[in-house]
């Protein structure tokens, strides 16, 4: 439970203030006095980080021995301390009171230090920020640096590398705009989603990111644990020769049940996934739109902007809980009036990714046919996800809920003056509002599962089907088309490492495909 400790004005104080006003007409204006805690060091933490930070609130968690937190407008004058409690493992400290779209900062156990943390709550819903735009960073499948094999790490570097791309993007073309949100599109900590793997893949590569800018997540597969699997249908062994080997792999888990998680294979640990205890996630609806009661799938605003997080790794497994999900989006998508709505979720409907083919596998089949319907009746702009791990992103879609092989262009999407899908690019936007239709029921499908690494071209020998590329691989015909001229280019997608960036203004909703040069590889706009 929060407290605030305020220290009482003087009486003396008080008296003379009173006089000035009373007597002598002069209207004096005065701060409480800084609580004695807020005057000593700041203390040492550990996975510092900023959760449901919204028009009036805050959650700031943390792991130390550190028990409040100092905070103000005034990075010189902390004057306000608020208590935090034990969760899950962490200190969580709710700070509420907070004023819209302003600047505050702040210090863990003390008075922040010669450069003072601070965050920027969100301006009230329905209104842009001060800057005139929404800046929001998007990691699919950043979680490879504690990614091993055989005692050794696969991709050193690799998620660091992206996000110094990023920031080099950020500096040199968006004159290092602060960013306002941070979406994690699952799979950000590998293999077993371990609270050790969560500390080494997650709060070591970006601690100077999510102690400024909340993390919003979507849960992946990677989160939910190891399961045996025929661990030859992925590699060959000699052993494979003779018969199936089964061993315990994190990934492939396919239960619908959180308390199955099991972190080494050995069974479930009776504790769920780290994820559920690490994120405090809006489940009641405290960050806006509709509860759904349960931290696995959520909704929240942010200026005019909505974002809903659904669950396609547990809740989407089971026929009973994807129904519940459904009918929830339905009431959630149904009360939202702002301008803009984006859906987050791990498998993509739509992609021919290594391993990951929207043909093929059931979890993203269950995502087509339940919920593309769902956007397009109710006014959805952009769907991300990750998984596969490349950069796909679709045409402006309608009506395609099908295999890849039923997809018709002039049928299921937006067309340009010349007859052609249209890209959304320099003066042929996207226009939210259907020309043909009169109605916002057309959705841009982006798969964004690059962040931590980026598959190569390895085609399968004859029998194989997973664990190399098959020959339609980055080739589904709903996503966008791209030439040689382009690093990583594939016919429908790039084998590039990279990670998204988009913009909200009032008018205008713009994506990016950042690589890990800082360079813009693919963009769309759609406006208002």
């Amino acid at each position: 439970m929060k407290m605030q400790i305020e220290n009482p004005r003087p009486p003396l104080l008080t008296l003379l203030s009173l006089f000035a006003v009373a007597v002598l007409g002069i209207a004096c204006s005065h701060t409480d006095t800084i609580p004695q805690a807020c005057t000593q060091a700041e203390q040492t933490t550990s996975r510092l980080f900023l959760q449901q930070v919204t028009d009036n609130s805050a959650i700031i968690k943390w792991r130390s021995e550190a028990t409040f937190v100092c905070l103000g407008t005034d990075g010189k004058r902390l004057d306000r301390l608020v208590q935090a409690r034990e969760e899950d493992g962490h200190k969580l400290a709710q700070v509420t009171d907070l004023r819209a779209d302003t600047l505050y900062y702040y210090g863990v156990g003390g008075a922040a230090g010669p450069g003072p943390k601070h965050f920027r709550t969100a301006p009230h819903p329905g209104q842009v920020p001060a800057d005139g735009n929404t800046h929001i960073w998007l990691l699919g499948d950043s979680g490879t640096a504690t990614e091993q094999s055989r005692g050794q790490y696969t991709h050193p570097g690799e998620a660091l590398a992206v996000k110094q791309g990023f920031l080099d993007y950020n500096r040199k073309q968006a004159d290092n705009e602060p960013l306002d949100l941070l979406i994690l599109l699952g799979d950000n900590a590998y293999l077993e989603g371990t609270d050790a793997q969560w500390q080494g893949a997650f709060f070591d590569i970006y601690p100077d990111i999510i102690s400024g800018t909340a993390t919003w997540p979507t849960i992946g597969n990677h989160e939910m644990g190891a399961a045996p699997i025929d661990i030859c249908l992925l590699i060959e062994l000699p052993a494979c020769r003779k018969s199936p080997v089964v061993m315990p792999l994190g990934g492939v888990s396919e239960s619908s049940d959180p308390a199955s998680y099991d972190s080494d294979g050995k069974g479930p640990d009776g504790s769920g996934p780290p994820y559920l205890d690490i994120f405090t996630l809006p489940g009641q609806g405290e960050a806006g739109g509709v509860a759904s009661g349960t931290e696995q799938y959520y909704a929240f605003d942010h200026a005019n902007v909505h974002i809903v997080s659904l669950d396609s790794q547990l809740s989407n497994r089971d026929p009973a809980q994807r129904a519940a999900m459904r009918d929830w989006l339905v009431d959630d998508l149904s009360q939202n009036r702002l301008d803009w709505t984006i859906v987050i979720f791990h498998h993509p409907p739509y992609s021919k990714g290594e391993n990951h083919d929207s043909d093929m596998e059931q979890a993203e089949i269950d995502m087509r046919q339940t919920f593309a319907p769902v956007f397009e009746n109710h006014g959805v702009d952009i769907v991300y996800s990750g998984h596969a791990h490349s950069y796909e992103r679709s045409w402006y879609l309608h009506g395609h809920h099908g295999m890849s092989d039923s997809f018709d262009a002039r049928e299921h999407t937006a067309l340009n003056r010349r007859g052609e899908p249209a890209l959304g690019q320099g003066d042929e936007p996207y226009t939210q509002v259907s020309a043909s239709s009169g109605s916002d029921d057309r959705a841009v499908y982006t798969v964004a599962g690059s962040a931590g690494k980026a598959n190569s071209e390895k085609p399968c020998p004859e029998g194989r089907m997973f664990g190399c590329t098959l020959p339609d691989w980055l080739m589904h015909p709903a996503h966008r088309k791209f030439n040689g001229g382009i690093p990583g280019a594939r016919p429908h997608g790039l084998a590039r490492r990279g990670s998204v960036v988009l913009d909200a203004t009032e008018k205008t909703l713009t994506s990016r495909f950042v690589d890990e040069h800082g360079e813009v590889l693919d963009y769309f706009v759609i406006t208002r």
